[in-house]
């Protein structure tokens, strides 16, 4: 009979392929880095199969990587509401949650129907923005909670908890091409979207021009112009369809700094409601 599975080794598992990154999952699983191989080694170890590709960007699943992760997704979850229902003093009241736009779709498939699933009595209020955009929400007290991101490795401000990185990367359709004597067509967020500040400043740094083709409050768009050629565009790197391709420096492009993922709290805004959704957020959500 084969060993039962540590429900820790899978957690780690699902962490890496959540953030495509050793050094991020072990950030945000709070264990360090020889501790987070050894995990996939033991797990590799069991199931017979290599579970991860590695090259200097980061890891991706192979295809015995991306069963394991089907399989155990529901397995996951389904451990994780049983804990949350031992705790017996049920969590209630309102809270105002945003998030941008691009990360919506992942969260209300996951981490927000489990939430509200684990948590009847709380009701779960969601706006979407940019990272901006709801910062000025929180400052100005109509949000309780937001997932943003911000520059990697900026000082820990107070309310604003990060759990994990990304690395957003320059893309464009697998037909397009990108003359080095003309100006790169962007297609980008609005103000306050702080890829956009980055995409800008980037190419400012090494005295590129630009224009921007496509402006849009909505992922939809900006990912269908990069899709079809149309404009160059900035994802995370976890989001890049099979229908994109990413640029580099030798097609004239600057390397993108890291961001954090980061749960942040309006000042003076607490409670158990607000806690318990930050951490199925931190727990669930995946690029």
């Amino acid at each position: 009979m084969a060993p039962p599975l540590d429900i820790e080794l899978l957690r780690t598992f699902h962490a890496i392929a959540r953030f495509g990154q050793f050094r991020a999952a072990s950030l945000h699983l709070n264990r360090s880095p020889s501790a987070v191989s050894t995990h996939v080694r033991r797990l590799e170890e069991l199931s017979g199969r290599r579970l991860f590709d590695r090259d200097n960007q980061g890891v991706t699943l192979t295809p015995a990587g991306r069963s394991l992760l089907i399989q155990t997704n529901d397995f996951l979850q389904a451990h994780d509401r049983i804990v949350a229902s031992f705790d017996t003093s049920a969590a209630t009241g309102r809270v105002r949650f945003g998030v941008s736009e691009e990360y919506t779709r992942r969260l209300l498939r996951d981490a927000l129907p489990l939430f509200s699933a684990e948590h009847p009595g709380v009701e779960l209020e969601v706006e979407t923005g940019s990272s901006g955009e709801l910062a000025n929400r929180l400052e100005c007290g109509s949000l309780d909670l937001a997932l943003v991101v911000q520059p990697a490795g900026q000082p820990r401000e107070p309310g604003r908890r990060p759990f994990g990185t990304t690395q957003p990367v320059w893309v464009a359709g697998f037909g397009f091409a990108l003359p080095a004597d003309m100006p790169v067509p962007l297609a980008l967020h609005g103000s306050g979207c702080p890829y956009r500040s980055a995409a800008v400043d980037a190419l400012a740094a090494i005295g590129r021009s630009w224009q921007t083709v496509v402006t849009s409050s909505g992922s939809a768009a900006i990912e269908a112009a990069i899709e079809g050629g149309f404009a160059v565009g900035i994802l995370d790197r976890a989001r890049v369809t099979d229908a994109m391709r990413i640029l580099g420096q030798d097609e004239g492009l600057p390397a993108l700094p890291a961001y954090d993922l980061v749960i942040a709290q309006a000042a003076g805004s607490s409670g158990k409601a607000q806690d318990l959704l930050a951490q199925t957020i931190i727990r669930h959500f995946r690029l």
